[in-house]
Order: C-alpha cells, then structure tokens, then sequence
C-alpha cells in the first residue's frame, strides 16, 4: 500500500519534474533565442543611429564646404558639439593612413588609430564592437568619405564656383574615415535586464505554468522595444533639431516627413500642418523646383524664396537623395540656411566701398574747386570797395561774396566726408551729450511750438565716443526733424541700454515722412529732398556711426513720421 501510495506521488512528481525540466529547457531555449534576437535589433538599432549620425555630419560638412568655406577648425567645433550627446563615446576623422585629423577631444589630434576594422569601399559603412581608451566597451561605425565629382551646371562661373569647392571637399576629406564611437551602456542594461527577466520569468513559470510565462515574456519583450524604439526616435528628433540648420525630409514621392523646428521658423510653416503634404504645395510662391528635382545626388543653389506671409528671404538650399542598400531612392533630405544676415552684410560692405568712392572724388573736386573760389571772392571785395556805397554794383559784389562763402561752406562739408576726423575716444555722458545737442536747437523747436519727450535711462553708463561727433550727428538728426514737422509736432528721444553691451538711441519725430522708394538713398551722399539741401548732412551721420563701430537705420511713413535708430557700443575694440 505504501509502495503503490509512493508510486502514485511519484508520477505527479516526476511529471511535474519533467514539466518542469521541460518547460525550463524551453524557457532556456526562448530565453536564448530572444537574447540573441535582442542583441541583432540592438546591434541594428546602434548601426542606424550611427549612420544616421554620419550622414548628418557628413552633410553638416559637405554643407559648411561648399557654402561657408569651413576649414579644420569649424569641422572640430561641430564633432565637439555633436558628440555632447549621452550616448555618444566618441567622433573623429582619420586618414587612410589611420592619423587622427579631427576629434571632439582635441587632445587625440595627431594620434594613430588601431584595432579599427576600415572598410574599403567608398560610401560603405561597416560596424565593429570595440573598446575605447578606457577600455570600456563601444559600438564603432565607420564609413569612407566618397570624394564629389564635378557636374554641368548652368553657367561658367557656377561650374567654377562648384569644382572649387569639389575640389576643397576632396583635398580635405576625400578619402578620409568618419569613426562614430557610440556607448554601450544601455545595450550592456538591455542585456542584463533580458537576463534578469528570463529568471524571474521562470520561476513565474514553474508556479503558473507556460502560459502564463509565454504572455508575460512577450508582453515585457514588446514593451523593451516600444521603449527601445521610442528613445531612438527621441534621440533622432533630438539631433535634427538642434542642427544650426532647417532640415526638411521628404519620402519618395515628394511628401514632407520631417521638418525641424529651425527650418518651420525660417519658412513660417508648422509641421503638425503640413506632415505628409507635398512641398511644392505647401510651398507655392518659393520655386524650389530645381531643389525637388535635382539634377545630381547633391545639388545647392541660392534663392530668394517668397513666404506664404508675403515675406521675401535669400536662403541656400542643399538636397540630397535618400537611398536604400539597393541603391533604390527612397526620399529626399533638403538643408535650408538663412542668408538674411550674408547678404545684409554684403550690402554693407558694397554701400561703405562706394562711400569710400565717392569720398575719394569728393576730395579731388572740392581742391579744384576751393582754390579760385578764394580768388573770386578776392576780387568780389576788391569791386565792393572800389563801387560808390549803396549802390547796385556794390550790392552785386556782396551777392557775389555771399555765395563764396555759402559755396565754401558747401566745400568743408565735402571735405568732412570725404576725409573724415579720426575720433578721439573718450569716457563721454550720452544723456549729456544730447542734453547739450538740444540746447544747441532749442529756439528752432520752440519757434514751431515743438514738444520734446524725453525717455532717458538715468543708470546708463559712460560709453567709449567722440562727443563732438556724436553732437554733430545727433545735430544734423534734430535739424532735419525740425524742418520736416509743422508746427505744434512732437519729437520722442529714448536713450537705453541694449543686452547691456551697447547703447540704444531712437529719434522718432510726427512729421511728413519719407517714401519708400527714396528712404534707401538718404544716406547717400548729395541725395537730398530739401531745396537747397547738400545732401551731406546724413552721409555724414553715417559715416560718424560707422567710424564709432556703430548702427544705424531708418522707418518711416508718408504722413506718420520718421525713427532714427542709432546703437553705439559701450567700448571701443
């Protein structure tokens, strides 16, 4: 009785020994199976985020060249500022002979790579499992820059302008490794918390049995790779968007996927309105035609392109075409770059170079003309005194010696523009300064019944300027105010700090206003609209604020009234 009792337990007990052993034996298997199924996905997702990660670096670069003309120290500040990434161990580039050329840490420059599997084949990006200098484990992706190739473009300059920076691009990175170390930290917790789960879902399975283990396994497994995928999304979005750049990707038929938040302020647009659009739709009045169909696998071209708000901007656009492993084009990535402030400073320069033209033929007219201007009005005076008092040709002898002087008057003003005083740099008050300027024109307001509203910040600190200067401009400014209101105007005068770097002085005066058409010419010099006017008086404003390393520009509006908008640095470089 008791041996069949013993037998009896015995079964159950083997069997579920066996079922246990068995369903061990399974889990071992799947546990097996799901670490090296988890290690393939991870290994894959570090691979995509490395290629990802070079192909923006890559395009980061080839951007720079062939429109900034960047040079090695640009390429070590975006690898620097790249690389602050968390899961980022390392990037750097290295030449065929495994010289380091560039590294975010400066300190490995001219070191010699080891150990580094490189492949062979231009454009090709192979991974490898390493270890770093502090031997800790990292995941290597690793590609061989492919050198440019020229194409036809639509003039001989642009063909020249394009080869140049071809052949800028091939000289310093052609041929060249991009070596991308990522950190294995979470890849090294992934791995142990797989293995931590697989015990503890053993043991959930010995008590439940398999299928209670089976769902829990494939419920943990699904949530590691939502969250595994979500976190390679986020760190995706992260580094578009902090590129200095606007980044629009587009799929194969043309709809827009991605738009970074630099590209959605510098086209006006908001991704959530405009995701699986085409561009060309969302972008009526910007002809990027050329930048949708290019004619190679890289093309950049300059443009003003028209904004849906009616805004005007010059921008530089580079796309590229995405490609599968097949070689298959699966989309397109297209960088955008604000050239607002390029092209606002090329303007500047173009203005201060045909100031200084005219500057220079200024000069030699009014020698010519100075020298018999003091002989006529010698002889003016001479006739005067020879000519009965009172009488009409002694009254045409002071006309005559009047208009000398009103024409050498005329002359020092040329002079003064065209051969500018350096300034003398000196601690100077600018609440005084324009105190001291408006008493200079006070009856002149007073005559007209013009109100004067001051807004001066009393705190405002000394600044680095000639105060003659400074008064001459401020003075020029006041007059043209005064002549352009009627009686009864008003004249705002706001003097305040600017990011504490700079002084801020606006002049906003109700008179009648300038048009559009001529408020680009003000400061030109001879260009006047008032009768009898040189037409130095602002040329010389100008160039007194431009002398002081300073700003200045102008609004207004027929029938509202004109602001002048200076800004002077507080210190002198």
């Amino acid at each position: 009785m008791k041996k069949s009792n013993i037998k009896k337990l015995a079964y159950p007990t083997l069997a579920i020994a066996g079922a246990s052993i068995l369903l061990f034996i399974i889990l071992a298997a799947l546990s097996i199976q799901n670490y090296n199924r988890e290690k393939e996905l991870l290994t894959k997702q570090l691979y995509r985020e490395g290629s990802t990660l070079i192909r923006v670096l890559e395009s980061s670069m080839k951007n720079g060249m062939m429109s900034m003309q960047w040079k090695q120290n640009q390429i070590q500040t975006l690898l620097t500022e790249i690389a602050k990434e968390s899961n980022i161990d390392y990037i750097m580039v290295a030449d065929n002979t495994g010289v380091i050329s560039a590294h975010n840490q400066s300190k490995y420059l001219g070191n010699k790579i080891s150990g580094f599997k490189l492949p062979k084949k231009a454009g090709l990006i192979i991974s490898a499992f390493g270890k770093n200098s502090e031997n800790e484990d990292v995941f290597n992706v690793i590609k061989l820059i492919a050198p440019l190739s020229s194409s036809n473009s639509n003039t001989n300059r642009e063909m020249q302008m394009r080869n140049q920076c071809m052949s800028r691009w091939n000289s310093s990175l052609s041929g060249k490794y991009i070596i991308v170390g990522l950190k294995m930290n979470e890849f090294k917790a992934a791995q142990a918390e797989d293995v931590r789960r697989a015990i503890i879902s053993a043991l959930i399975l010995l008590i439940l049995g398999s299928a209670s283990l089976y769902f829990l396994f494939v419920v943990q497994n699904y949530y590691l790779i939502n969250n595994t995928l979500k976190s390679l999304e986020t760190y995706t979005a992260n580094v578009v968007n902090s590129m200095p750049n606007g980044l629009i990707s587009l799929d194969s038929e043309g709809r827009i996927t991605t738009l970074n938040q630099n590209a959605a302020n510098l086209l006006g647009l908001s991704f959530s309105k405009v995701k699986g659009k085409f561009l060309d739709e969302v972008m009526k009045e910007c002809d990027m035609k050329k930048t949708l169909l290019p004619s190679s696998d890289i093309y950049e071209q300059q443009m003003e392109c028209h904004l849906n708000d009616g805004r005007v901007i010059p921008i530089s656009t580079t796309s590229s075409l995405l490609k599968n492993e097949e070689g298959k084009i699966i989309g397109k990535v297209i960088i955008l770059r604000d050239l607002q402030d390029i092209k606002n400073l090329e303007k500047k320069v173009e203005r201060s170079e045909r100031l200084a033209s005219l500057g220079r033929m200024a000069a030699g007219i009014a020698h010519e003309i100075r020298n018999p201007l003091s002989s006529i009005k010698g002889f003016a005076q001479y006739f005067r005194k020879k000519f009965d008092p009172g009488s009409e040709d002694e009254n045409y002898a002071l006309v005559m010696a009047n208009e000398v002087d009103r024409l050498n008057r005329f002359i020092q003003d040329l002079l003064n523009f065209a051969k500018p005083q350096e300034p003398k740099f000196r601690p100077v008050d600018i609440i005084k300064v324009m105190e001291h300027t408006l008493k200079l024109t006070e009856s002149d307001f007073l005559e007209k019944n013009i109100s004067i509203i001051k807004n001066f910040d009393e705190q405002m600190p000394q600044i680095s300027a000639d105060s003659d200067m400074i008064t001459q401009a401020l003075l020029n400014i006041f007059i043209n105010a005064n002549e352009a209101m009627e009686k009864n105007g008003e004249l705002i005068i706001t003097v305040q700090k600017k990011y504490n770097q700079s002084v801020h002085i606006s002049l906003e005066d109700k008179g009648k206003g300038i048009a559009k058409t001529d408020l680009r010419k003000i400061f030109d010099p001879f260009f006047t609209l008032k009768s009898g006017g040189s037409g130095l008086g602002l040329a010389i404003v100008y160039r007194i604020v431009e002398n002081h390393h300073g700003e200045i520009e102008v609004k207004s509006e027929l029938g509202k009234g004109t602001i002048f908008k200076i800004n002077l640095p507080f210190k002198q470089i």
